[in-house]
């Protein structure tokens, strides 16, 4: 008979398990813990030990007894260590700070990608992201590191971009090393709604185990955790939902595939179809610039909000789009629940919600078994930041689970070449 040893998962691996759960739980014993990860109280009480001596972790009191002697409680040390999330869109970017227990601290929208060769937009977003910690008087190095979250496909190991959006000057560019240079901080690339994935998994209202996110802003991808794992599959640049073919036929996708649900209900799409009907342009003073695309979004969709029949209509058909691909979703990962998230979703969320739902729940291949719950995101157009910004917290932790190149958080980069900005 062959007799198998069961070693304990690495200290960093279990150190990052824990803090994820204080961070998704706020207050906790050791007792709840060791119910929580299956782990021995022996192992606990080392691992927490060691997060007390590191200050990652505060003792805040005693629970209410029931008998016995009171557990001690548990909570992260939230000024402990601060993280950066930056996402960055062709029309819009977002950066944001949270503190060790994923609290959003400070945040800023600026402008996008699109009008911007890529050293002067990582210029624009250093300046900020220094603003930002000098408004807040975080020290510099209190601060983890930055994820970079952007559309795909990337790179994640290099750190670059493998798609010449929005301009082929972005194509293969040095991301993560010039953003590191910059400012003198770690970075991790991340994909958009993988990062809007996380942040519904640690901090959302989300109770299922699995789920999927389809998140929209200028361009649609999708994301899905699956038993509690965010799934990346071998590059990471997975669950590309607004790459699947809706009409075979149907117009050609820089992807390379026809008849994409990007190119037929994204963003891009609906402001298109907005433009050709003359009369609608004008009267939404529409601006046909790709890099105001979000910007013409939001009009039609706060036009639809306040009873435009034909803007109404544009979303409508656009909604059951989303709806076809949210019912291949679900159909491959066994779902139940699906977030929409990005900014896309601000303004009418709840009407592309219910016409989502309708689709989703009347073809997807478990309904019968129990309903689709196709809910908006709880963190609005910011989820992908504040998810990349949960991700650095967690590779902090346990590099492995950054998936980018091994050594992004070993060691901390040079002094930040700040002297040459402007901001």
């Amino acid at each position: 008979m062959t007799t198998t040893t069961t070693h304990p998962p690495p200290a960093a691996s279990t150190k990052a398990r824990l803090l994820d759960i204080m961070r998704t739980r706020g207050t906790v014993s050791r007792v709840e813990l060791v119910g929580a990860t299956g782990l021995t109280p022996g192992t606990i009480t080392n691992v927490i030990r060691e997060l007390l001596d590191d200050g990652l972790v505060q003792e805040v009191g005693q629970a209410r007894s029931t008998g016995g002697q009171p557990r001690r409680l548990l909570r992260l040390r939230g000024q402990a260590h601060y993280a950066v999330g930056v996402q960055m869109d062709r029309c819009t970017s977002s950066v944001v700070l949270t503190d060790f227990t994923g609290r959003l601290v400070a945040q800023k929208t600026l402008q996008g990608s699109g009008s911007h060769a890529p050293k002067e937009m990582l210029e624009v977003l250093a300046g900020q992201i220094h603003k930002l910690l000098e408004a807040e008087n975080i020290p510099f190095e209190n601060v983890l590191g930055i994820s970079l979250v952007t559309h795909g496909p990337q790179n994640r190991v290099e750190g670059t971009l493998l798609a010449p959006r929005p301009t082929p000057q972005w194509y293969g560019y040095p991301l993560v090393p010039a953003l590191s240079g910059l400012t003198g901080l770690p970075v991790i690339l991340e994909n958009d709604a993988t990062a809007a994935a996380m942040g519904e998994q640690w901090l959302g209202d989300v109770s299922a185990e699995s789920f999927g996110v389809i998140y929209m802003a200028s361009g649609l991808g999708g994301g899905a955790v699956v038993n509690r794992e965010v799934y990346r599959g071998g590059g990471s640049n997975t669950v590309e939902i607004g790459h699947i073919t809706l009409d075979a036929s149907g117009p050609p996708c820089e992807c390379g595939n026809r008849g994409c649900v990007e190119n037929i209900c994204g963003t891009e799409a609906v402001v298109a179809r907005a433009v050709r009907d003359l009369p609608l342009r004008d009267k939404l003073g529409l601006k046909d610039n790709r890099a105001e695309t979000l910007s013409d979004f939001d009009r039609i969709s706060s036009a639809a909000v306040a009873g435009d029949l034909d803007a109404r209509l544009l979303l409508e058909d656009a909604a059951r789009g989303l709806g076809q691909a949210a019912v291949t979703l679900v159909n491959l990962f066994d779902l139940s629940t699906v977030v929409l998230a990005g900014p896309a979703f601000s303004t009418a969320g709840t009407l592309l919600r219910d016409h989502i739902s309708a689709t989703v729940n009347a073809a997807a291949f478990n309904r019968e078994l129990q309903p689709i719950n196709v809910v908006l995101s709880s963190h609005g157009s910011l989820a992908a930041a504040i998810g990349g910004s949960l991700q650095v917290l967690r590779t902090a932790s346990d590099p492995r689970e950054s998936g980018a190149a091994p050594s992004s958080f070993a060691t901390r980069p040079n002094q930040p070449q700040l002297a040459s900005l402007n901001p």
